[in-house]
């Protein structure tokens, strides 16, 4: 008995390998920032020549500065420099690793509320992206909700839009120290 397709790649199945992942700099709203820390679950690439491999960070800076990462494609662990990773050029970009986004699952970080209306709210998250704006329902979030707020948030930062960010709020804080990122227009997306 024959079966259709038998003799071709993966056997006549298909495939949506053609296009690629939608990323976060889809949209016009160009790549995000090199973040200002490093976490665990962070994904960067190296910049030098003939080493394009993708690393993910599985132990996030120890006492002597360095993190341990783990290259995707042999899952061999390595350790490398917080402070290399860190470093930024002109443009704002990544020295020595380009930064390529998170590995799905849920993070805690914060947001800060851009803008407040009648029924929504407009938060702004500087590691998932700082000028990108993410609507919320107004109940969500705690009352009164004020434009500038900051907002400790748990989401899935290695969402290409939005709406799949999958945002809830924990609670209300103070500006994170570390995030010095200009809030951008609070168009949302």
């Amino acid at each position: 008995m024959a079966a259709s397709g038998k003799k071709l790649n993966g056997h006549g199945a298909r495939r949506k390998s053609r296009s690629p992942a939608p990323a976060v700099s889809d949209g016009g709203y160009g790549l995000p920032p090199h973040p200002a820390r490093v976490s665990t679950g962070q994904r960067f690439v190296a910049r030098r020549p003939g080493r394009h491999r993708t690393l993910t960070v599985a132990a996030a800076g120890g006492r002597d500065g360095r993190c341990r990462a783990r290259v995707e494609c042999s899952q061999q662990l390595v350790s490398l420099s917080a402070e290399r990773l860190l470093a930024v050029r002109a443009d704002g970009q990544g020295r020595h690793f380009q930064f390529v986004g998170f590995r799905a699952r849920r993070y805690h970080t914060w947001a800060v509320i851009a803008t407040v209306s009648e029924r929504e709210v407009a938060l702004i998250l500087p590691e998932w992206h700082p000028g990108r704006a993410v609507r919320m329902a107004r109940r969500l979030v705690p009352s009164p909700p004020r434009a500038g707020a900051w907002l400790r948030v748990s989401a899935d930062l290695s969402a290409s839009n939005p709406g799949r960010l999958n945002v809830s709020v924990v609670g209300t804080c103070e500006k994170p120290p570390h995030l010095s990122i200009p809030v951008g227009d609070g168009r949302a997306g």
